[in-house]
């Protein structure tokens, strides 16, 4: 009899199994969180440097560094203002020196120096003419504008406040006391303008060159002063 023998059976073959895509890796999430952040914050600075006020630069500062000698100077004359708060015009002593010395073009660096060694000596007005100022103008040292160009004068030169007032009483009035002309101007832009060329005119007569030019393009005493009560200048 012939024998069926049964074949051994084919081995089963598992279905391959579909393996799940692995994990994105922890640190990976880390680095998208880190660039979101970092792109947010750049966001934030943009918009905190959009709004802030932009940084102006100290008036005179390109004349010269803090290191520099008229830098130094500059920077005493600006600190002797600071406590001045007398508003004429919209203006402190010191904007208006800031704006019409320091940061105008035609005045010089050695004419900034120059006067910053001008003494009272040099401005002082002589007894007879105070006497006649205060003859005119009683009230002269009171005014506003009178304290105001005291002030101007006195950061640039460092000569003290009250000496200064009681040797020119004349500084603030519009007008000059060797003439008819002389009174307290009774407007702010007149006091503004009058306080400004006794600045410049009173350093002119104490030797430094061309303070009235520079200031109102002219340097004639009269003829600036002319200019300057039109409410000309050069600053």
């Amino acid at each position: 009899m012939t024998q069926i023998r049964n074949r051994p059976a084919a081995p089963s073959v598992a279905p391959a199994r579909t393996q799940a895509p692995a994990a994105q890796p922890a640190r990976a999430n880390q680095v998208t969180e880190a660039s979101r952040a970092d792109v947010l914050n750049r966001a934030e600075l943009a918009r905190t440097r959009a709004t802030m006020a932009p940084v102006q630069a100290t008036p005179g500062s390109w004349r010269g560094g803090a290191n520099t000698e008229v830098g130094r100077a500059i920077q005493t004359m600006r600190q002797r203002l600071s406590d001045v708060n007398i508003t004429i015009k919209g203006d402190t002593p010191q904007s208006l020196f800031d704006r019409a010395i320091l940061d105008n073009k035609h005045v010089t660096n050695e004419q900034i120096l120059a006067m910053s060694r001008v003494t009272l000596d040099q401005l002082a007005t002589d007894p007879k003419t105070r006497a006649k100022v205060l003859e005119r103008v009683p009230n002269a040292r009171e005014l506003p504008v009178h304290h105001f160009t005291v002030a101007m004068l006195s950061a640039v030169t460092g000569i003290d406040r009250a000496a200064l007032s009681e040797a020119c009483p004349d500084l603030g009035l519009t007008g000059a006391p060797n003439t008819p002309l002389l009174y307290a101007a009774k407007t702010e832009r007149m006091q503004r303008s009058t306080a400004l060329h006794d600045f410049t005119d009173y350093m002119r007569g104490a030797g430094v060159k061309g303070m009235n030019k520079a200031v109102w393009g002219v340097e004639n005493r009269i003829l600036s002063a002319a200019v300057s009560a039109l409410g000309g200048g050069r600053y």
